[in-house]
């Protein structure tokens, strides 16, 4: 299971067996345990949800808010390194994180990555843009 990043008492990493959606497993010191999922629209990083490991005891609440609060702030790093090692098949590094800043994020580079991302994750699927069909002459009026 690849480590991804180290931060306070935690590990965040990746299964080996991955699934989607895009997701890290988080280890505290005690050896509890949680999933978290991203929940993506359109690139956008819209909601964090918490899922227990079979088996094991889930991480605090405390630290369910500090590992959402760093996905957040890493969303697109944490996704480069998805990218990296499920799709790409590449190694991934562990990073020791000592505080939390803010990083300096190309929202729209983002999307466009991320857009394109989801064409090797559902490569026959393609929203249609939402119109409202026109009545026509071959339309029946009732």
């Amino acid at each position: 299971m690849p480590q991804i990043y180290r931060y306070l008492k935690l590990i965040f990493s990746f299964a080996s067996d991955e699934h989607l959606p895009p997701h890290v497993h988080v280890t505290d010191e005690k050896d509890n345990r949680s999933i978290f999922d991203f929940i993506i629209v359109d690139g956008v990083l819209v909601d964090i949800k918490v899922r227990n490991k079979t088996g094991y005891k889930p991480i605090s609440q405390k630290n369910q808010g500090i590992v959402k609060s760093l996905i957040r702030i890493y969303y697109a790093q944490i996704i480069e390194k998805w990218v990296r090692y499920f799709i790409l098949n590449k190694e991934v590094k562990i990073e020791t994180i000592k505080q939390l800043d803010f990083v300096d994020i190309d929202t729209q580079k983002l999307v466009e990555e991320m857009q394109e991302l989801n064409k090797h994750f559902y490569p026959g699927e393609k929203k249609q843009p939402k119109t409202k069909k026109k009545p026509t002459s071959k339309t029946k009026k009732i």
